[in-house]
C-alpha cells in the first residue's frame, strides 16, 4: 500500500448557485492511500478490450456485469469476492436479440429487479441477466419525432424512484448539439420535452468538421448525468459547474465554482470549422487534452458526497497507428463536494498519472479499472482525511 499526503493550505473559492454568490473556505489537503486488487477469472479470459466501458454496477455495488461486444456475452464479476461468477451468452438477433438498427450494442446499463437495459436507435429493451427479453419500453413509439429518427441520440435513461411508470431520458441532437430531456409516462404513453439550453454554451468549445465544405461531424466537450436523491446532475468537460434537474419539482438550476486550482472553464478555444482532411484535427485534440478537462461527478453513497476528477494530459511528438499523439502522462485533480454541492476540498493527486475510462465508488473508496498483463485489477483509492 502506498500513502500520499497532498500538503495542505486553505484556499478561498467563489461558489455560485444560480445568480447568488458566496465565499467559502476550501481545504486543498487530501490524504489518500492506494492499493491494488486482482479479480480471479478462473479458467476464463475476461473481456478487457473496452476497459469496462460497457459495464454496469448492481445497485448495492456487490457485482459488476461487463458486456463483450465482440461475442455478445456478459461476465458477472463479484466485487466483494473479486472473482468471476458467471458468463452468459446473449442473442444478437431474434426474439431475444440485443441489436436492431445497428449490428452491435452501444448502450448497456443496470435496471430495476437486477435486469439490464440495452438501447440504441429505435430499440429500448429490458433483459434479465440470462439474456431473455423482459420488456420492450417502446420509447421510439411514444416519442417518434425524437426517438423514431436517427437525428437524436439517447445518452442515458433514468428510472424515477417510487414511480415505475416514469422514465427520464437525456437526448442529444447531433447536428445542432442541443441537449434535452424527455420525461416519459409509460402508463399514459406520453412524454414531455424539457430543453437544456444551459448546455448550449458547450458549442463555444466545439469544432465543426467539414468534408469539402459540407457538415461531417463535430469534435468538442461532452456532458453526462447521474441520478442522485431525486435529482439528475449534469456535468460537462468544459465548465466547472453542474446543471441539476429536480425530478419532483420539475425545476432546473445550476451550481458553479471558480477555484484557484481549476478555474471556471476551459481556456483553449478551438477554431469553429475545419476540413477533416486538413490534418488539423490531431493538433486540436492535443491542445484540447493538454488544457484542463473536468470529468463527470460521481456519487459516494457511504459518505454522501460527490467526487470529481479533472485532468490535463501531456503528449510527446510520437503518433500512434491512427495518427494521434501518444500521451506521456497526466496531471490529475480531485474535487470533493458535499451533498448540497458545496466544495469541501480540491487538490492535485501526483501519484495518479492517468485516468481510466471506468471508475466508481464502493464502500466509500474509489475503484479504478486497471489492466495489468491482461488481468483485471482495480486500484482502490482511499481518501483518508475527509
Amino acid at each position: 500500500m502506498r500513502c500520499l499526503i497532498v500538503a495542505g493550505l486553505f484556499l478561498a473559492t467563489s461558489a455560485c448557485a444560480s445568480k447568488e454568490e458566496k465565499k467559502q473556505i476550501v481545504s486543498d489537503q487530501i490524504s489518500i492511500s492506494l492499493d491494488t486488487v486482482f479479480v480471479d477469472s478462473g479458467d476464463e479470459l475476461l473481456y478487457l478490450q473496452d476497459q469496462l466501458y460497457y459495464s454496469t454496477l448492481s445497485d448495492d455495488k456487490s457485482y459488476l456485469i461487463n458486456f463483450n461486444r465482440q461475442d455478445f456475452t456478459t461476465q458477472k464479476i463479484s466485487l466483494d469476492e473479486l472473482r468471476l461468477l458467471e458468463q452468459v451468452q446473449f442473442e444478437k438477433e431474434g426474439p431475444n436479440g440485443v441489436t436492431n438498427a445497428v449490428p452491435y450494442v452501444s448502450n448497456f446499463s443496470n435496471w430495476s429487479d437486477e435486469n439490464i437495459l440495452i438501447w440504441d436507435y429505435f430499440m429500448y429493451k429490458v433483459f434479465d441477466q440470462s439474456g431473455h427479453l423482459v420488456k420492450d419500453l417502446d420509447l421510439d413509439k411514444i416519442a417518434p419525432e425524437f426517438l423514431g429518427v436517427d437525428e437524436y441520440a439517447v445518452g442515458a435513461i433514468f428510472q424515477v424512484e417510487n414511480n415505475s411508470d416514469r422514465l427520464v431520458a437525456s437526448v442529444l441532437h447531433w447536428e445542432s448539439g442541443a441537449r434535452l430531456l424527455l420525461d416519459f409516462d409509460l402508463e399514459k404513453q406520453t412524454f414531455k420535452k424539457i430543453a437544456l439550453t444551459e448546455l448550449d454554451k458547450l458549442n463555444e468549445f466545439t469544432v465543426n468538421l467539414l468534408y469539402e465544405g459540407s457538415p461531417a461531424g463535430s469534435y468538442g466537450p461532452s456532458a453526462a448525468a447521474i441520478s442522485v436523491n431525486g435529482q439528475l446532475v449534469f456535468s460537462t468537460t468544459a465548465f466547472n459547474e453542474v446543471l441539476i434537474f429536480d425530478v419532483e419539482k420539475d425545476s432546473l438550476y445550476t451550481k458553479s465554482w471558480n477555484t484557484p486550482l481549476l478555474g471556471e472553464k476551459k481556456s483553449y478555444v478551438p477554431p469553429k470549422d475545419i476540413e477533416r482532411t486538413s490534418g488539423q484535427l490531431k493538433e486540436i485534440v492535443r491542445k484540447n487534452e493538454e488544457d484542463l478537462n473536468y470529468k463527470f461527478l460521481f456519487w459516494d453513497e457511504k459518505n454522501e458526497r460527490f467526487l470529481r476528477f479533472s485532468e490535463r494530459i501531456h503528449f510527446g511528438e510520437e503518433l500512434n497507428g491512427y495518427g494521434e499523439f501518444i500521451p506521456t502522462g497526466s496531471e490529475i485533480f480531485l474535487s470533493v463536494f458535499d451533498k448540497s454541492f458545496h466544495l469541501i476540498a480540491e487538490a492535485e493527486l501526483p501519484e495518479l498519472d492517468k485516468l481510466p475510462l471506468k471508475y466508481f465508488t464502493k464502500d466509500g473508496d474509489i475503484w479504478m479499472f486497471e489492466n495489468i498483463n491482461d488481468e483485471l485489477a482495480f486500484v482502490i483509492v482511499k481518501i483518508e482525511n475527509l
